[in-house]
Formats: C-alpha cells, sequence, structure tokens
C-alpha cells in the first residue's frame, strides 16, 4: 500500500479512514494518498436552468468538496504524509474507479457506515459498489 485512493466524504467512517493511514504511515514513510470528493450534478427539470445557472451551481458543489476535502488534507499534511485534493462532478462509484486507474493507486482506503444485511442488500452501498467496481484491493475501515 502506497499510493492509496480515500473517498472522503467528511463523516466519521471517513475520517477513521484518514486515522488509519495516518497510524500507518509510520511503518510506511513512502505513503501517498489522493483524497477525492465526490458531488453529484445538479439535476433540473424542463428549461429552468439557463447555462451559467449551471455553472454556478457546479463551481459552488466543487467549492464544497474542496472544503470537505481541506479537513482530510490538513490530517495527513499534520502526520507529513504526501496527499493531493481531488474534487470532482459525477456518480461516485464511476468517479472513484476511475480516479483509481487514473493516479495509478495501488490500493482504495474508505470508511464504512456498516448498513446492515437487509438494507445493504436491498439498496447496496457505495463501499459494497466500490469493491466490485474497483481493480485493486479496497480495505474498508470501520
Amino acid at each position: 500500500m502506497h499510493n492509496v485512493l480515500v473517498p472522503f466524504d467528511g463523516s466519521p467512517s471517513a475520517k477513521r479512514a484518514i486515522q488509519y493511514l495516518v497510524d500507518s504511515a509510520r511503518s510506511n514513510p513512502n505513503l501517498s494518498v489522493h483524497v477525492i470528493n465526490v458531488q453529484t450534478e445538479p439535476t433540473f427539470f424542463g428549461n429552468y436552468g439557463s447555462a451559467s445557472m449551471i455553472e454556478q451551481f457546479n463551481a459552488a458543489a466543487l467549492e464544497h468538496a474542496g472544503a470537505i476535502n481541506a479537513e482530510a488534507v490538513a490530517l495527513l499534511g499534520a502526520a507529513k504524509i504526501r496527499c493531493q485534493s481531488h474534487e470532482v462532478l459525477g456518480e461516485v462509484v464511476t468517479e472513484v474507479t476511475q480516479a483509481a486507474a487514473k493516479y495509478g493507486c495501488d490500493t482504495v482506503v474508505m470508511g464504512t457506515r456498516g448498513m446492515s444485511s437487509l438494507g445493504n442488500l436491498v439498496m447496496g452501498s457505495v463501499a459494497s459498489r466500490v469493491v466490485h467496481g474497483v481493480p485493486v484491493p479496497v480495505l474498508l475501515v470501520k
């Protein structure tokens, strides 16, 4: 585990994934982390949104993603772990899968909310969809 992708949404479980990497860095000084926050693009129905309005919504979403990622970057930086922040618009699993390939990540480390078996079966969780979507190992931190 040298080049890691961390999907980060600011949740307690995502923060535990960052803490796991901070703890792991003591025995892995060459660790490099890519922190990604994916924001869903706004959906407009009908002709109620102009191009400039859509651009403003997208820019605000990316700004919000950057603010969320800043917390993870600060924690990693305080531990002297090399990291890069990535903010994107799209569908979470698709963007995480593409980012893992784009940045040459050998592992994805992410939190999980511990959804019940029935809820996971019916709805599917982002974590389980990432496990099945990416071609590299996924470490889930509870």
